[in-house]
């Protein structure tokens, strides 16, 4: 509270010595305090009861009580407990008098004489205190009623967020059965009738099987991102050599007749789920193979080191194509696919790729420049005997 936001403030002048009360008074009002008076302890707390009293300046000594049970009596009261009481005594100057009456509940404590100036700073003093508690009561009220939306806005969303992943994983579910009747029977009935078909028919069939087998592919990979997170991933010991080898093994078709060479430092035993781990290096390895340059063989490259926090930080380059930059983060998206339908996919395998490192507490990020290649990295927490 400033000086001139303290002008106006209600102050109440409590002393039975007329002639100092009188002369506090007119400095008090002078420093432009609205400013009453009161010669006894019963006078000073019915005004209190009375008049919204901002502080009251309070003589120790009275005809009629202890100011000091004055002040215990103001703060005990819930109506006036937040007025400030600056208790004055030209005869209880010792530290143990000073002592009781702050402990009583007085904010301050002077000894007369006091100097006028010293008395108007130490009452602005006082009320700019009181002014800033009270806005950091309000600020904490406020902020405290704002977490509780956020509360319940936050539960309110992972609500949603379940309802939503339930519903993505009970439809991709139940679209498999239909959708593979269908793509079962268009093949069956592309062998009985192919002889019939001239070619245009034969290309027709063919849009049709193939967006079958791509509806299932997403249907697929929809599922497999719906299911991860259902429920935290039970962390284990896992040799990352042994994840990497259950990848290469379901890319190995692939991998043979895009002629890739796949190359890995040894890797570090780390805490983790070995299955979604494996998914993790299969859909980093299978993005590479997509996305190979038509220039040069394919050569991926696997590697493993600390970071700064002590994690282990694995990596998996490429010589590809690359990613322009404006695009690393864009890539994580669910069903953002930066080449259309040039490139076969669903847009999934990234996005999954940073559900399951998310679910083990690490972080996935991409690093690339269009026709550089691209490294992805993630971290993965340490386990005790892992490589140091």
């Amino acid at each position: 509270m400033s000086e001139t936001s303290s002008r106006g403030a209600v102050l109440l002048n409590v002393d039975d010595n007329e002639p100092f009360r009188y002369a506090r008074t007119r400095v008090l009002q002078q420093a432009g305090f609205v400013v009453h008076d009161a010669a006894t302890g019963a006078e000073a707390l019915r005004l209190t009861q009375e008049i919204p009293i901002d502080l009251v300046l309070l003589d120790v000594h009275l005809p009629d009580m202890n100011g000091i049970e004055v002040c215990r009596q103001i703060k005990n009261q819930q109506s006036t407990s937040a007025a400030i009481v600056l208790q004055i005594s030209a005869s209880a100057i010792s530290a143990p008098q000073a002592t009781a009456a702050l402990n009583t509940g007085a904010d301050s404590y002077l000894v007369e004489p006091v100097d006028p100036d010293v008395l108007v700073a130490t009452v602005r003093a006082l009320l700019r205190l009181r002014k800033a508690e009270r806005a950091l009561a309000q600020a904490n009220e406020e902020l405290s009623e704002k977490n509780m939306e956020l509360q319940r806005v936050n539960k309110a969303l992972r609500r949603s967020n379940e309802d939503l992943e339930h519903f993505a994983y009970v439809g991709s579910h139940d679209l498999q059965e239909p959708l593979r009747n269908i793509t079962t029977h268009i093949e069956l009935l592309e062998r009985m009738a192919a002889p019939r078909f001239d070619e245009s028919e034969r290309q027709l069939f063919a849009v049709v099987l193939d967006g079958a087998r791509r509806m299932s592919s997403l249907i697929h990979d929809v599922l497999a991102y719906s299911g991860i997170g259902k429920e935290p991933p039970e962390l284990q010991r896992v040799l990352l050599e042994q994840s990497l080898a259950v990848a290469l093994e379901n890319l190995s078709e692939r991998i043979a007749e895009a002629a890739v060479a796949v190359v890995a430092e040894q890797l570090p035993v780390v805490y983790g789920d070995s299955l979604q781990l494996s998914r993790v290096f299969q859909n980093l390895i299978g993005n590479s193979i997509k996305y190979r340059s038509p220039r040069c063989p394919l050569r991926v490259t696997i590697t493993a080191e600390r970071d700064p926090a002590g994690d282990w930080l694995i990596g998996v380059h490429d010589n590809g194509i690359g990613i322009e930059e404006k695009h690393l983060e864009k890539v994580f998206e669910p069903f953002k696919r930066l080449h259309g339908r040039d490139i076969p996919g669903t847009g999934i395998g990234l996005a999954l790729c940073r559900r399951i490192i998310d679910g083990h507490g690490g972080r996935i990020w991409a690093e690339s420049r269009e026709g550089e290649g691209a490294t992805f990295l993630f971290t993965l927490r340490p386990a005790d005997d892992g490589i140091v």
